[in-house]
């Protein structure tokens, strides 16, 4: 947190609105500066956005959602809670995202995909729509892990030219944050606004009783509720912090790459250690680290290890993810195929600490101690 982040909440702290008030406004204002969409929602964190975009683009019971098996539970579950089926993909063992190839193998047909920007790195979207598009499969971006990323030619992760809509997520751990909150991107104008629909109660003020309605501003009070939904608002409070964030998303992204730049160049020789392949075409925001690790050449396992990091090395290492066919509550989805490379990746896959706080001095007592090992 800076001084600014402190003072732009001050502000709202002192003004008239808590919630519903115009930082909402300017926060969303920011977010379509940064990602280049034409409309932004902000909400009350990521798994409501996935859910509430889900909800818009029309997913829902008899409908088929392919879901990367590596990904956070989310991607997945919200399909579910909305009466969907999940189908279960592959991911690139390397790069662990979806890939074009992947989706072109996969033999079920889905109506919608989910590619996941997993740690910042960015999928290949261009070659996935066009996949996509050929089968009349919609396309939605969980970009929970990619504000503020983006590719050499110049397209921007959220900005709509190859998907319907995408999500971010502001959770405290991500590129920016707003301590919980989340956004949908979309270019397209009818889905923004049943999206600000679903995140306030579904709330209509000039619906189908004509003689009620308030069309002319004379009956403020007036509202109809056409649907069941939820509050899914963001405060004026959050949104003030993510938009002084917002303000120096560059410097992030520069801060990240740094440490990004740094962890490869001081682990790529160490044989039992795969450091993240080159990112080409693209200028990510970097959210994690993953390096994949060859426990036998090793000599420890995953458990073992973190303990270490932990005990001796002062720092703790994470795993993102599980993969989604391991965890109960898909343990009977739909697979596309044997998922072989989430399993390759996923049972060699920690995270090493990645964040723009980290200092040169704890950052070296990482690689330090990861180069004892050898």
């Amino acid at each position: 947190m800076t001084r600014s982040d402190i003072a732009a909440v001050v502000r709202v702290l002192r003004g008239r609105f808590l919630t519903c008030g115009p930082a909402i406004e300017a926060f969303e204002a920011t977010i379509r500066r940064v990602t280049g969409a034409a409309h932004v929602v902000a909400v009350s964190n990521g798994t409501s956005a996935l859910r509430l975009l889900y909800q818009a683009a029309g997913i829902g019971p008899g409908r088929r959602v392919g879901v990367p098996s590596i990904t956070f539970v989310a991607t997945a579950t919200q399909a579910l809670l909305l009466g969907a089926e999940v189908v279960l993909l592959d991911v690139d063992p390397k790069t662990l995202v979806l890939t074009p190839a992947i989706l072109e193998a996969c033999g079920e047909k889905l109506d919608y995909v989910v590619p996941v920007h997993l740690a910042g790195r960015l999928c290949d979207m261009r070659g996935i729509a066009k996949v996509a598009t050929s089968r009349g499969t919609v396309v939605l971006e969980d970009a929970a892990h990619a504000f503020g990323g983006g590719w050499t030619s110049g397209a921007r992760c959220g900005d709509g030219r190859w998907s319907s809509g995408a999500i971010f997520s502001f959770h405290p751990v991500k590129n920016v944050t707003t301590g919980e909150g989340g956004a949908i991107a979309t270019n397209d104008a009818a889905m923004a606004a049943e999206l600000r629909r679903l995140r306030h109660h579904g709330i209509v003020r000039d619906g189908f009783a004509g003689d009620l309605a308030d069309r002319d501003g004379g009956a403020p009070w007036y509202h109809e509720f056409h649907q069941p939904a939820t509050n899914e608002r963001l405060s004026d409070l959050h949104a003030a912090l993510g938009a002084s964030q917002c303000r120096r998303i560059a410097a992030i992204r520069r801060a990240r790459q740094r440490i990004h730049d740094r962890y490869g160049r001081a682990l790529a020789d160490l044989p039992w250690l795969r450091t993240p392949p080159p990112a080409r075409g693209q200028s990510p925001c970097w959210h994690l680290y993953p390096v994949q690790i060859d426990w036998p050449a090793l000599g420890l396992d995953r458990r073992r290890f973190i303990a270490r990091c932990r005990e001796e090395g002062g720092f703790l290492p994470q795993v993102h993810y599980i993969p989604l066919h391991c965890q109960p509550v898909l343990a009977g989805a739909r697979r596309a195929s044997d998922l072989a490379g989430a399993d390759r990746a996923s049972d060699a896959l920690v995270s090493l600490p990645c964040f723009p706080g980290l200092t040169a001095r704890d950052q070296n007592r990482v690689i330090r101690f990861l180069r004892s090992l050898a």
